[in-house]
């Protein structure tokens, strides 16, 4: 293709996320004014005609507890040899917790505010937040924790052609269920060193993904048009938007000079930059973040006017480069 793309995609998964990692006290607060983020950002999304891969998980689209608790009778969970990476299990145990709140885990009706969008799609980030690459799990249990995230996304009226992987975990045995279920594309890691897939990342790894987020230490992230592997598309990720913090401001410029430079790289050569981050990681200084994502906004119009640079979802992108075949 000769012109390029400027691809959003967004993991939404509210305290999904985090509940085999952090406390409830701690981010109750968080989650709760994060259904406020995702209003705006669809808001912010639509007013600029910016098309976004919501990437969501399955157990958010439920309107309660009661509803999972129903839907789980017949659930075989996953085996996972560390018991806290369980979130089926997990949750059930925080029900009676003294900070437990629907609104933490469950927001259907900002799934059906994304449904009535223009140019917000949504796909699925596993339904249970599923990590591919941990050990005691196998295919046979994700293929089935796909399944009910694609058959709550059914009920809903919801096409899912696309997958973003917690933690960016999967591996070639993963990747061939998704055909099964009309999965076209998922969000892969870029090709170096320091962003390739690993169950995790020790301090070396995480100290370079910070270092390359305010100067060029791995290169322009910006991709060619991908291969279809068998109809299935990986559309690279670029780079994580690190959400702005009293601590980081300091560095807003030098991110910002980041993305700037790689979304116009992309737009000259004609390749596609893919950024990505969570709803979530703008709950705490909200109206800043906001403002710096009108900022890279605002540079993707003006790359749009030189350059025909455009804007594109996952699924958009991969009917674009389809219809160029």
């Amino acid at each position: 293709m000769k012109d390029g793309s400027f691809i959003i995609s967004l993991d939404f998964e509210l305290f999904w996320g985090y509940i085999d990692c952090e406390s409830l006290e701690k981010h109750r607060a968080r989650m709760q004014k994060t259904r406020r983020v995702v209003a705006e950002l669809i808001n912010v999304f639509e007013e600029n005609d910016i098309k976004v891969t919501w990437s969501t998980v399955g157990m958010l689209m439920l309107e309660s507890a009661d509803d999972l608790k129903r839907l789980l009778r017949d659930v075989e969970v996953p085996d996972y040899e560390d018991a806290k990476l369980n979130n089926y299990n997990t949750f059930e145990a925080l029900l009676s917790h003294s900070e437990y709140s629907d609104e933490v885990f469950f927001a259907s009706e900002l799934v059906e505010q994304l449904k009535a969008s223009r140019y917000q799609t949504i796909g699925t980030h596993t339904f249970s937040h599923y990590y591919c690459l941990e050990k005691g799990q196998t295919n046979e249990d994700f293929r089935k924790d796909l399944s009910i995230a694609m058959a709550v996304a059914e009920k809903k009226d919801i096409g899912v052609e696309s997958i973003v992987f917690p933690r960016n975990q999967y591996d070639a045995g993963t990747l061939a269920l998704l055909r099964n279920y009309g999965i076209r594309s998922y969000r892969g890691n870029p090709d170096q060193f320091i962003y390739r897939t690993r169950p995790s990342d020790n301090l070396a790894i995480r100290a370079g993904h910070l270092l390359d987020t305010y100067w060029n230490i791995a290169g322009h992230i910006t991709h060619p048009v991908p291969e279809t592997e068998d109809g299935l598309y990986n559309i690279k990720a670029s780079r994580f938007l690190r959400p702005l913090t009293k601590r980081n401001m300091r560095f807003k410029k030098l991110q910002l000079r980041r993305i700037k430079n790689e979304m116009s790289h992309a737009a000259e050569h004609g390749l596609y930059y893919h950024l990505w981050w969570h709803p979530h990681n703008f709950s705490g200084l909200t109206d800043e973040n906001i403002s710096f994502l009108k900022e890279i906004i605002n540079h993707f119009k003006n790359l749009n006017e030189t350059y025909n640079f455009s804007s594109d979802s996952m699924e958009s992108y991969v009917e674009k480069v389809r219809a160029n075949v």
